[in-house]
């Protein structure tokens, strides 16, 4: 991780959760508490950002959560204050984890996958942090439509999009490069036509 590719979160941390707030209401909220009850055991969260996903997982679990901006962190170690949670934070990026192969129950990632430069090497390293068997990965992704005028919209949106945002893809498709990554999908959700999907997958 460069501090140049930081700086790209740093500088939507603190209007994040205001610019977010409408999907938040729509469908996120939504999304998220399905998802993060499945969590378990030892949780690793990468790329939490401001924290949006810590009023949902249950009491036992006991939560690390990384991310690459200091600022996010920031904004996250508020709002685990807040709640009165521990978590333990720490900066990292997705494909350099200074954890120990098979050390946690679960790992957890919501709008991550579309950022990272590179996913399979990003679920590879994801996979070698779970235990296996019996480790899940939980994640809330935005995802290219399956529904072919759909996914040709977000084809087109992609290309201004990622020109403006500099990091994010509106049509990865990040299901398929889960199966294709040493993991077996056990459900999937979907909302807006599969422009947000959550996907329950367990290594292999």
């Amino acid at each position: 991780m460069t501090r140049t590719d930081a700086t790209a979160f740093d500088r939507l941390a603190a209007p994040y959760d205001r610019g977010m707030a409408p999907l938040e209401k729509l469908w996120l909220r939504q999304m998220r508490r399905r998802l993060l009850p499945h969590a378990r055991g030892k949780t690793l969260e990468i790329g939490m950002g401001t924290g949006a996903n810590f009023p949902f997982y249950p009491d036992p679990v006991c939560l690390t959560a990384v991310d690459e901006s200091p600022d996010m962190l920031g904004f996250a170690a508020l709002r685990a204050q807040s709640l009165q949670r521990c978590v333990h934070l720490g900066q990292a990026d997705v494909e350099h984890l200074a954890f120990p192969s098979e050390c946690f129950d679960t790992v957890v990632a919501s709008l991550v996958l579309c950022s990272v430069v590179d996913q399979h090497e990003a679920l590879a390293e994801l996979r070698r942090v779970l235990r296996k068997p019996g480790g899940r990965l939980l994640l809330l992704e935005h995802t290219r439509p399956r529904l072919r005028p759909l996914g040709w919209l977000a084809d087109l949106a992609n290309i201004p999009w990622y020109a403006f945002q500099g990091r994010c893809h509106l049509n990865r498709e990040t299901e398929k490069a889960i199966g294709e990554s040493s993991f077996q999908v056990e459900y999937t959700e979907s909302k807006g036509g599969g422009l947000l999907r959550l996907i329950v997958a367990c290594p292999v």
